[in-house]
């Protein structure tokens, strides 16, 4: 679905209202959820609570980054051709099979007779490549019970969210829950790697020092505890009655 958003933005305004205009490549639809997690705890679960039930559909997670990778050179599309009807169609790798490239049985083209090869020649300079990182988060230690042991998610930046965190920053990660298959081996099972493919990234370490408070409020802070330094008691009741009068006048404002 985001796939066809992206290809709808860059198609969004028409060449015969720009005549000059250039379609712009690599754009990107970001969904970025607002709201208490309380409200959609579906939507919203913390880490350790991410089940298989949550699988490709929209999240959002809150977590530290405790390991971020090296920016790689990732293949993201290629197009192909038919040899016997000379019909194009893109082919994109798929994150879940290590980014392998499956080709289809036979020609996708939706012509009525139908083509029905299985011959294709790929595209000189049709390969579209992006930014790729891996990082990992991990769900905060404060709001685990005592005991418990702090879960943590393999998740995946593309693009403009490459580099976006560090490790030690604390994260709010909007993406769909994704498994990847671990390598095959003859007579091994194999096993299924959770993986979060972000959509949007936010750092709430900007969020915590981004309050902006005045310079007189400050000054009026520090200016009615020092009148009050004595007497620290007497300043908090006189807070408590600017906030709560039903309980010390009788009556509410």
């Amino acid at each position: 679905v985001l796939r066809i958003l992206r290809k709808g933005e860059a198609l969004g305004n028409p060449d015969e209202l720009r005549p000059a205009a250039v379609q712009k490549g690599f754009v990107h639809v970001r969904v970025n959820v607002c709201g208490s997690p309380l409200e959609f705890p579906e939507s919203s679960p913390s880490i350790g609570k991410v089940r298989v039930k949550h699988r490709g559909i929209l999240l959002t997670l809150k977590g530290t980054v405790i390991r971020s990778g090296g920016v790689k050179m990732i293949e993201g599309e290629r197009e192909y051709q038919c040899r016997k009807c000379n019909h194009r169609f893109p082919c994109y790798p798929e994150l879940e099979a290590g980014n392998r490239i499956t080709l289809p049985a036979s020609c996708p083209s939706m012509r009525s007779k139908g083509c029905q090869s299985a011959s294709f020649q790929l595209i000189g300079d049709s390969i579209t490549c992006h930014d790729y990182q891996e990082i990992k988060i991990q769900e905060s230690v404060q709001l685990l019970d005592v005991g418990s042991i702090p879960r943590s998610m393999p998740v995946i930046l593309m693009d403009d969210l490459v580099d976006l965190v560090k490790a030690g920053d604390d994260v709010i990660v909007t993406g769909i829950l994704s498994a990847k298959w671990s390598s095959d081996v003859k007579d091994v099972r194999c096993n299924l790697d959770p993986m979060f493919i972000a959509n949007y990234v936010r750092r709430t370490n900007e969020l915590k020092s981004g309050i902006d408070i005045p310079e007189e409020i400050i000054k009026d802070f520090e200016l009615f505890w020092a009148e009050n330094r004595a007497t620290p008691l007497e300043g908090r009741n006189k807070i408590l009655k600017g906030i709560c009068l039903l309980r010390f006048l009788g009556y509410s404002r």
